[in-house]
């Protein structure tokens, strides 16, 4: 009534199904009419015989796992879901609650195997994903959702949403609340900004309030009374409505100018209307407001009511009144504004009892500890015991931000004293990090060592705190406070060796890295544990390539053998980034795409997006420029899929600089150079500056490229003097010093090139040192010296798949041949 308009926007965007991918998202306070719109478009896609994926969550499912996928995919069949390749299929089956698991899954599985579904089901016919009131919605289907947005292009899929401010009128105990501004932002992101059609759903016209109030209640008002009814409400229709029910119980007559004769505010004629219900079907009613899922049978097993297939009285009436509908052997309210008035009723000792009684009656095990944990406000070593449980059941569903909620709630809980505090700490710290807060992960790490007792178990924490520490310095002195512990197992003080070896490589100590890796291999062939000696085998091979020792083929093999996951620092990635730092592209690219391809597959998109990353600095030297940006974007978009810090910049912004797009390649720069000066990561350090010296230098501007450059080249002197790897600015600041005339500067680097390049023979080194030591000569006016260094330096070149390079080598060998020409015709003058 009245949303004639409205209508016809969401008509004309499922029309248009075969453009591609497109989304309505409908928005507007509580109570105007979103949900009626909504399920119009619900109703509209099923008319066109469309596979139609919908999701309703409530307040109480925004705590639990996967509520809004298990909804959404509710319709699809197993025989979909059974040519899903099997670990996919195992993690989303998981999810779905169609299959145990006691193993953890990648919480990335469940993302993969969603977008697998849905472009199955849309191969058929378009497809309608459909989520109301999406402030409600559990995080783990957000991003799932997300994910497989961001994924969908030319497929015949609409995306229909509706949300309301979180300004809601009372408080929910969610974690989620508030998160409204952060979901649709994020879920826009995700649809593209112009794929989007936003229908801010208005008040209704005082004729559409007077057709909705005959329709619904066979009220015929006259028009002073209905002007006052269409004013108080705001053209609100669950306002309109409750106001007219209001008046027609308390048999009120509108008299001109003299206020109603019922409450003014939509929450207090809620509040009127359910206090005329008896006491126990409000109270039944309250359970409802506070299960996610409320089930008959659960509804009768918490509040004694009689069995049978007759509804019980209390619902009966509750859903006369039209509070509440029956769909199948769900309960839901007819709408969502009734579940937040309802729970407001109760006081909050009500609520902990409610609470305490529900966790009695529910089967589901999170559904159970989330009940719990909003029942208990004192320490309960019993309670936490159960938390703990549901913690391992949403990491086996791949829910790492629930499972983190509950360890942090079983830690709350813990007695003070309790032998379990500091494993608990732990583990909610861990989880945290996993969910990507790493601020919250430092702080329950933090609590996790005051607990800890000497030896391994404060070693342990040490080692996360390690792990996530700013600046990576603060973690090297955490590893040695660790590995001061007395009494450590081998596998624990190997883990410690090979994190400070990591941790001494980002640094810049690359000796340190090897000393200590090969004491963690050591460690662990000792510990007889294959996984460790794999990783740590490839980690001594990959930091003995960068202190010089070139690339270490037999010990990769090894450690290959033993490991061919595709793992973020899997001994394939250790290798891939080896070979590729040596400058063999061809040998490194397809093994990067299998580990790209594989992490996927697996749900690993902490891997996946690492090695995109490795990926786009690859094409980047490869002169595949756009490539490279989409490696770089892709990682970018896995790494906000799993809550991990954004991508080295670098990448990104190398690609842009190769493309000409100058301020963007500055601007994105200049953010990663803040961020690794932070965290005191001289690598990224190095390579910002790098590309901040390019952008300069491609501009000979050489001044500000040599203020750049000459620090980058101080960094890296020290730390790797015996194998450049991906430190490829060396040439660059020679140029730039070449340029300002600093020869004593630039012969210094060039005789440094020249070193590392006899003893490495790389044709990287050697190609463009060939080229610095031909700029060079002819600084010095030795022309004929300079072009026998160029014929040099291209024969090392026809080994070497870098165009760029070569490109630069070739105007170098121009200039310099034009100069041999006019001299050889200025002598025969």
């Amino acid at each position: 009534m009245g949303r004639a308009l409205e209508l016809a926007a969401i008509e004309r965007v499922l029309d248009a199904v075969d453009d591609g991918l497109a989304g309505v998202l409908l928005e507007g306070d509580a109570g105007i009419g979103k949900t009626t719109l909504f399920e119009a478009g619900v109703s509209a896609a099923i008319g066109r015989s469309w596979h139609v994926l919908a999701a309703q969550p409530t307040p109480g499912d925004a705590d639990l796992s996967f509520t809004g996928l298990i909804d959404l995919f509710d319709g699809i069949d197993d025989a979909v879901l059974a040519e899903l390749p099997p670990p996919q299929r195992r993690s989303l089956e998981v999810a779905l609650l169609r299959r145990d698991s006691e193993e953890a899954a990648e919480p990335g599985a469940v993302s993969v195997a969603a977008v697998r579904v849905v472009r199955a089901l849309a191969r058929i016919r378009p497809v309608l994903l459909a989520i109301d009131d999406l402030q409600w919605l559990d995080r783990p289907t957000r991003r799932t959702v997300e994910f497989t947005i961001r994924r969908l292009h030319a497929e015949p899929v609409i995306v229909l949403l509706s949300q309301r401010p979180v300004s809601s009128p009372v408080e929910w105990p969610s974690s989620a609340a508030g998160s409204t501004s952060q979901t649709v932002e994020s879920m826009i992101a995700a649809l593209g900004g112009d794929a989007i059609t936003r229908l801010r759903v208005g008040p209704l016209s005082i004729q559409a309030v007077y057709q909705l109030l005959h329709e619904r209640l066979a009220l015929t008002l006259g028009h002073p009374a209905l002007v006052r009814v269409h004013e108080a409400s705001g053209g609100n229709p669950l306002f309109a409505l409750e106001l007219a029910r209001a008046l027609i119980e308390s048999g009120g007559r509108v008299v001109p100018g003299r206020p109603l004769p019922v409450p003014g505010r939509l929450n207090d004629l809620l509040h009127q209307r359910l206090g005329r219900l008896p006491a126990r079907t409000r109270r039944v009613l309250l359970g409802v407001a506070a299960m996610a899922t409320p089930g008959l049978d659960e509804l009768r097993r918490a509040f004694d009511l009689p069995p049978g297939p007759r509804l019980p009285d209390e619902l009966e009436r509750a859903e006369r009144a039209g509070l509440i509908e029956i769909r199948g052997t769900v309960v839901r309210f007819s709408h969502p504004l009734l579940a937040s008035v309802v729970y407001a009723t109760a006081t909050p000792a009500e609520q902990r009892r409610l609470h305490r009684r529900l966790a009695e009656v529910v089967a589901d095990p999170e559904a159970q500890a989330h009940h719990l944990a909003l029942s208990t406000v004192e320490p309960d070593e019993a309670v936490a015991a159960i938390l703990d449980r549901a913690v391992a059941t949403a990491t086996a569903r791949g829910s790492t931000d629930v499972a983190a909620q509950f360890a942090e709630n079983a830690f709350a809980l813990t007695p003070a004293g309790g032998v379990g505090a500091a494993r608990r700490a732990l583990v909610a710290g861990s989880l945290a990090v996993a969910a990507g807060d790493q601020v919250r992960g430092r702080e329950l790490f933090a609590q996790a060592l005051e607990a800890a007792e000497p030896g391994a178990e404060r070693a342990e924490t040490l080692l996360r705190m390690a792990e996530v520490a700013e600046p990576l310095q603060a973690g090297i002195e955490l590893c040695d406070r660790a590995l001061d512990q007395g009494g450590l197992a081998g596998s624990l003080e190997s883990r410690l060796h090979r994190a400070r070896a990591g941790l001494s490589y980002f640094v810049g100590n690359v000796g340190d890295a090897r000393q200590h890796a090969q004491i963690g291999l050591r460690l662990a062939e000792a510990a007889g544990d294959p996984a460790a000696v794999a990783m740590a085998t490839a980690e001594l091979g990959h930091w003995t390539f960068c202190g010089g020792g070139g690339v270490q083929r037999e010990l990769f093999g090894r450690a290959v053998d033993l490991d061919r996951s595709p793992g973020a620092y899997a001994p394939r990635s250790h290798l891939a980034k080896v070979l590729m730092d040596s400058g063999e592209l061809g040998e490194a690219r397809p093994m990067l795409e299998r580990l790209v391809a594989d992490a996927t597959a697996e749900g690993d998109l902490q891997a996946a997006a690492i090695h995109e990353v490795h990926l786009a600095e690859l094409e980047v030297w490869a002169g595949n420029w756009s490539t490279a940006l989409d490696h770089a974007d892709e990682s970018l978009l896995l790494r906000q899929h799993v809550d991990r810090p954004a991508a080295p910049r670098y990448v990104r912004a190398m690609a842009l600089a190769c493309l000409g797009q100058a301020d963007e390649a500055r601007a994105e720069a200049e953010t990663g150079l803040a961020e690794a000066e932070r965290t005191d990561d001289v690598v990224d350090r190095m390579q910002n500056l790098h590309v901040l010296g390019f952008v300069e230098l491609s501009a000979e501007r050489y001044g500000p490229a040599h203020a750049h450059l000459g620090p980058a080249v101080d960094l890296l002197r020290p730390r790797w003097n015996r194998e450049f790897g991906d430190a490829h600015f060396v040439p660059d600041e020679i140029e730039a010093l070449i340029a300002l005339g600093d020869l004593e500067r630039a012969r210094d680097l060039v005789a440094w090139m020249d070193e590392v390049g006899g003893s490495t023979r790389r044709p990287w080194t050697l190609a463009t040192g060939g080229r610095c030591r031909a700029l060079l000569l002819a600084a010095d006016g030795d022309i004929e010296a300079a072009s026998r260094e160029l014929g040099r330096a291209l024969a090392e070149h026809e080994q070497l798949a870098m165009p760029l390079e070569l490109g630069r080598t070739l105007v170098v060998d121009g200039i310099v041949q034009r100069r041999r020409r006019h001299r050889a015709a200025a002598q025969a003058a």
